[in-house]
């Protein structure tokens, strides 16, 4: 996965390829990259989904939509671009809100992702955090 923004943190170009595996009797591909397509207002967007199969059972759902991996990787290359450009995780996030569905132009039928960042960092502390990556610890553990 690549992104590519401007120094404010405004988004460009997001490419996002996916594999996944099926199996040589069916197919049940992870839409890995579907979130990517409607996530973050971004004027150059690259996606791909490539199957690959195996002499395996046809893979299904488990615990959670294909997405969800997409998502991580998604959300990872973020903040990797917010540490870079010296930027807070969250503020890249909402420059680059995207208040229509991205993919298709259509309004959305409802949203409260903003009001969910926000009300997240309220309670999780964000302000009084050490944004140095690794820096926080409970015990043992990054925090």
């Amino acid at each position: 996965m690549h992104v590519g923004a401007r120094r404010d943190g405004t988004l460009n170009a997001i490419v996002h390829h996916s594999t996944s595996i099926g199996s040589s009797v069916g197919e049940f591909p992870e839409p890995a990259t579907e979130v990517t397509k409607v996530l973050y207002a971004c004027p150059n967007l690259e996606t791909s989904l490539r199957l690959v199969r195996l002499d395996l059972g046809v893979p299904t759902a488990m615990r959670a939509p294909g997405e969800a991996t997409g998502s991580f990787a998604l959300e990872s290359v973020l903040d990797e671009l917010a540490h870079e450009l010296q930027l807070d995780p969250i503020e890249l996030r909402l420059r680059n809100y995207a208040e229509t569905d991205p993919d298709s132009g259509l309004p959305w039928s409802s949203k409260v992702l903003r009001e969910c960042y926000q009300q997240g960092a309220e309670r999780f502390g964000w302000a009084h955090r050490n944004p140095r990556p690794g820096s926080m610890r409970d015990g043992q553990w990054l925090a």
